[in-house]
């Protein structure tokens, strides 16, 4: 057998195995421009150390817009198997917490720091009081309750004179009563209910911040499942109306560019051969077997 003939094959499959060798590490190096004289040389610096800003901002825009955008993001968040393992976590909450002996406060400060726990409480009052408020105001709740007292007192009359007085009111006069005297406690409501719902919700939180967490859920147990469901209903509420303006605050893309930016190629390039390092090493495999069948092919022409 003449074994000249597979020399050919070989020294193409050397160098396709050089050649792509050389091209991989290429894209990292040089790391800096060289230069003979003023002439720079050409392929200095490397692709990635060149283009790296490039590649960074391609890589942000691509993550922002393919991986991570909003749509994909609250189809994660709001999928069964995310909103079943929150219900799961808070059942799981309630269940480990009935025999919890400790306050709520003392309970809450075990999972955050005492001024958050505190701005946590103060928003969750004030949004309440401002929705009371809120919704005091807008049932025009002084007209409604002046007509309901007007005609309890019809009422009464007719009974006291045995039906001989059939309304002490009329409906026009009624009406009128009730606006003047309902514009009268809706401006009372509106200047000063804020404040009294404070007051209230104030004294109610002090006495549930002292009371022990076994003795709320015990109170609360049949309320639970609503509250759940309140909560997961309120979470899906929050992510499918807000996600997209609270992404767009964050601006995903431009945190990636600037973090990938900020690597050194060095980094760059262990962490692109630490996720890549098996299909880097088949494309250099890939050249040698390559340039081993167009040695044979040449061979054979």
């Amino acid at each position: 057998m003449d074994f000249q003939m597979f020399i050919p094959p070989l020294v193409g499959g050397v160098i396709g195995y050089i050649t792509n060798d050389i091209a991989i590490k290429m894209l990292f190096h040089p790391r800096k421009a060289m230069y003979i004289g003023k002439w720079q040389l050409p392929f200095t610096p490397g692709l990635i150390p060149k283009e790296k800003h490039r590649v960074a901002k391609s890589i942000g825009n691509v993550i922002s817009t393919q991986l991570l955008n909003s749509d994909t993001l609250v189809e994660v968040f709001t999928s069964e198997k995310m909103l079943l393992k929150i219900r799961t976590s808070l059942e799981s909450l309630v269940e480990n917490n009935k025999q919890n002996e400790d306050t709520l406060e003392a309970t809450m400060l075990r999972f955050a720091p005492e001024e958050v726990v505190e701005r946590i409480i103060d928003d969750i009052k004030c949004d309440v009081a401002s929705l009371i408020h809120s919704k005091l105001t807008d049932l025009h709740f002084g007209e409604n309750i002046s007509k309901h007292v007007l005609h309890k007192i019809n009422d009464k009359m007719h009974t006291l004179t045995f039906g001989l007085v059939s309304n002490l009111f009329d409906e026009t006069l009624t009406d009128s009563i009730a606006k003047s005297v309902g514009e009268l406690i809706n401006k009372a409501i509106f200047d000063n209910s804020e404040e009294i719902v404070q007051n209230l919700i104030e004294t109610e939180v002090l006495k549930l911040k002292e009371e022990k967490v076994c003795d709320i859920i015990l109170k609360y147990e049949e309320k639970i499942p609503v509250l759940i469901d309140f909560i997961i209903n309120t979470y899906e509420k929050i992510i499918k109306n807000n996600l997209a303006q609270i992404l767009n605050g964050i601006n995903i893309a431009k945190i990636v560019e600037e973090k990938i930016d900020s690597f050194d190629v060095m980094q760059l390039e262990d962490m692109i051969f630490g996720i890549m390092s098996k299909e880097l090493k088949a494309i250099v495999y890939l050249g040698a077997v390559l340039g081993f069948i167009m040695g044979f092919i040449n061979l054979l022409i």
